[in-house]
């Protein structure tokens, strides 16, 4: 098994005008077989941001309004945002190595999977010490669907899964290619339950159950990247949001 030089990414989106004021998201589907990390956030701020009670921010994690795999927050102070500009989380006066983070307000800046934890990773043993906010390897392949234990789910049994990679409840995957099922087993769905037993398979909302899976299928991990709205008073403000990852993991074909 060998190694490949790890894979950085930049992913940016056309200028969202005023998500500072009303908020907007984006998806992020990362490379077939690698574990993900945040390496860095920009705003390159058209409109100034203003918040009353919290200034807007980038946060990029399992669902929408989520930071579980970085956060910046885009302002001097908790309550004064950034003037118009090009802002850069990696050349604010961070801390640690990794993970990088700024505190001079909670939360300011969070990079590269945040606080360590003890966990499994790919290419590592299980109780290795990593970032709690890796962004998990997939896809997982789907080999059977039948009605779930949580409330609107489907179960769906797969290849694949572990205590490396592990989705968590609450996180937006993509499914595709799942026949014989609901026409809702397509889609962005959310993670209800997983088996931490047998990692054997995880449910998926919201979905009522019916058909007979036949054939196909797989899940991977979505990143979601909120570009939050300012809290209090007249948020308002608007951006153009770059997102730099990095992917390790094996070879694949």
């Amino acid at each position: 098994m060998s190694y490949e030089v790890p894979e950085r990414q930049t992913y940016q989106w056309a200028e969202d005008a005023t998500a500072g004021a009303t908020g907007v998201t984006h998806q992020i589907m990362g490379p077939r077989g690698k574990v993900g990390f945040v390496r860095d956030l920009a705003a390159d701020v058209t409109t100034s941001l203003v918040g009353t009670t919290t200034v807007p921010e980038l946060q990029v994690g399992i669902s929408s309004g989520d930071y579980t795999f970085g956060r910046y927050r885009l302002g001097t102070t908790a309550i004064l945002g950034y003037p118009t500009g090009y802002h850069r989380a990696s050349m604010e006066p961070i801390t640690g190595n990794p993970p990088r983070t700024l505190a001079d307000f909670a939360g300011h800046v969070v990079l590269d999977g945040g606080p360590f934890t003890s966990s499994g990773i790919a290419g590592g043993s299980y109780g290795t010490v990593v970032p709690s906010g890796r962004i998990p390897a997939g896809p997982w392949t789907v080999t059977n669907v039948i009605l779930g234990t949580v409330a609107s789910s489907d179960r769906y049994y797969v290849n694949g899964l572990s205590p490396y990679n592990a989705p968590i409840v609450g996180q937006k995957v993509r499914v595709q290619g799942v026949a014989g099922v609901n026409s809702t087993a397509n889609g962005v769905l959310t993670v209800g339950a997983v088996d931490t037993t047998n990692y054997a398979w995880v449910e998926l909302t919201t979905q009522t159950f019916s058909g007979t899976y036949t054939s196909g299928g797989s899940i991977m991990p979505l990143v979601i990247v909120t570009c939050l709205a300012g809290v209090g008073g007249t948020p308002a403000g608007g951006w153009i949001t770059r997102v730099d990852m990095q992917w390790i993991g094996v070879n694949t074909p």
